[in-house]
């Protein structure tokens, strides 16, 4: 331990001293070593190492016209396919297909062989014009034998394209049908909006917020004819006035003749011409005198011919009128002209009766307007009251319509996109994988490297050889040169190397005199 702590602390020169004494020992051992280390590496197999490029091709079609579905980056999409294509199974159907790691397989197990596999192939891209976008990747394989390190590079390579194509158009028809679904769920959404919304304005059609000029328009007019009606119901009032109180001074009129009459009872008989005529025929005649004077716009016109209808009315439904007249001309004096004054008023009274029952009905039919008219303003009053509220509530459901039809609209465009970019995938008008060069029979192992290993063979056995004369050489624990000694040491006197085998043989060969 003593020594070993006492090497490091040793002169240069003690060193060379120590190499030199024992260089035989350190060459024949890095020669063996060297060559050990040469054989080994000549020993070892062959890797060859196949490889196929495979070009990314870009989408025929403009994107512009088309969008894919797919827009994943390259790095994740041959990271996804490079854990498809490298599962158990396919690569264990590979391996018994061309029969791979033959001896390994009677020592190893199946997982242990598919992750010999697996380290055995590699992926890497290829940078193509563009430094962000790869243009190309290689897939290569490694195996002792360059034939089937070959075939396997191109096989996975074919997988690798096919597994692309069929991935691809697997998103995309998954995107259609995902698409789809929507598309229904939104279309019933907007169906459900659209009957909500229909069903509110039939509900409420005459009160929606469009309809409000409308409204105030009808109410203006509303009002405009309540003033007509309410004027044509003071004149209808002040005729109505005037006739009672012309019925009521002809009441008294023919109540007082009635009396006059029943004084006198030797009165002459009536007229036959005058008990005979009907009202409706001097109704006509009192017609016909106001009409020369006045218009028929006027209201003793108007009256007048009102009071005609009622009475031709009356005589349709009463025919027996003319005989009642009779019967009342015979109990009436004989007095010609009392006859003729009672005649008249009666007429005159029976008239004024029919007046005043064309005005009550006009003014009743007046009154009856002005009520509608009333309830139909107060009604539009009410709509447009209720504007506002039916205003929020119809923006709401119209925000409702507006949201649900534009998120129809928005996937129906996505549907048809991605129908065309499943189309497109099926015909492979899309980004796709082609091979640009095949693997090729390799010629040269790619590993090991002889030339280095050997080297660094070489190396190691001399660095080996030079540790071992050492090791040897400073166990002696003997001094290598007066250099090791401390200094103010003296040396009295150097002793040289005897050959002492040497010696002997001199002296067997010298004579005996000598």
């Amino acid at each position: 331990m003593e020594n070993l702590y006492r090497i490091p602390k040793l002169p240069a020169l003690s060193w060379i001293r120590a190499i030199w004494k024992r260089k035989l020992l350190i060459l024949v051992s890095w020669l063996l070593l060297g060559g050990v280390a040469m054989a080994v590496v000549f020993a070892l197999p062959a890797v060859y190492r196949a490889e196929a490029v495979i070009l990314v091709e870009s989408q025929r079609i403009p994107e512009r016209f088309v969008t894919p579905t797919v827009s994943a980056d390259l790095n994740d999409r041959l990271s996804k396919l490079q854990q498809q294509i490298l599962s158990y199974s396919r690569l264990l159907a590979i391996i018994k297909k061309y029969d791979l790691y033959k001896e390994k397989r009677k020592r190893l197990a199946e997982e242990e062989i598919i992750e010999l596999m697996r380290k055995d192939t590699a992926i890497r891209l290829e940078r193509g014009w563009s430094t962000e976008q790869p243009g190309a990747f290689r897939i290569s394989y490694e195996n002792h034998n360059p034939a089937v390190a070959a075939q396997v590079a191109n096989e996975l390579a074919e997988l690798f394209i096919d597994q692309n194509l069929r991935v691809r158009e697997v998103n995309a028809v998954g995107t259609a049908e995902f698409l789809e679904d929507r598309l229904a769920e939104a279309k019933r959404r907007l169906e459900q909006q659209e009957a909500a919304l229909t069903a509110y304005k039939r509900a409420h059609i005459g009160e929606l917020p469009q309809q409000e000029n409308n409204l105030i328009a009808a109410l203006a007019r509303l009002g405009t004819q309540l003033q007509g009606v309410q004027e044509q119901i003071s004149r209808a009032e002040q005729v109505k006035t005037l006739r009672d109180s012309e019925l009521a001074a002809a009441q008294q009129s023919y109540d007082s003749l009635i009396r006059l009459a029943a004084q006198r009872s030797t009165a002459d008989a009536p007229t036959a011409n005058a008990t005979k005529e009907k009202e409706s025929e001097r109704l006509k005649a009192q017609l016909a005198v106001l009409r020369a004077r006045y218009t028929e716009s006027h209201p003793d016109v108007r009256a007048v011919r009102e009071a005609l209808a009622l009475a031709l009315e009356r005589e349709a439904a009463q025919p027996d009128v003319a005989s009642e007249r009779a019967a009342d001309a015979k109990a009436l004096p004989e007095d010609p002209t009392l006859q003729g004054s009672l005649v008249r008023e009666r007429e005159r009274l029976e008239q004024l009766k029919a007046l005043q029952s064309v005005a009550a009905k006009q003014l009743e039919d007046l009154e009856a307007e002005r009520k509608r008219v009333v309830e139909e303003m107060n009604a539009l009053q009410a709509r447009i009251q209720k504007l506002p509220l039916h205003e929020q509530q119809l923006a709401a459901l119209m925000r409702d319509y507006e949201i649900s039809k534009a998120n129809y609209q928005s996937l129906l465009d996505k549907r048809l996109a991605a129908d065309m970019a499943t189309e497109m995938e099926r015909n492979q008008k899309s980004e796709r994988f082609t091979i640009l060069e095949g693997a090729r029979v390799p010629e040269k192992p790619v590993k090991p490297d002889r030339l280095i290993l050997s080297i660094a063979g070489w190396v190691v056995g001399l660095l080996l050889a030079l540790g071992a004369g050492l090791l040897i050489e400073f166990n002696k624990n003997c001094l290598l040169g007066e250099w090791e000694l401390s200094e103010g040491v003296p040396v009295l006197g150097r002793v040289p190397a005897i050959e002492i085998a040497a010696t002997a043989e001199r002296i067997k060969v010298q004579p005996a005199g000598d």
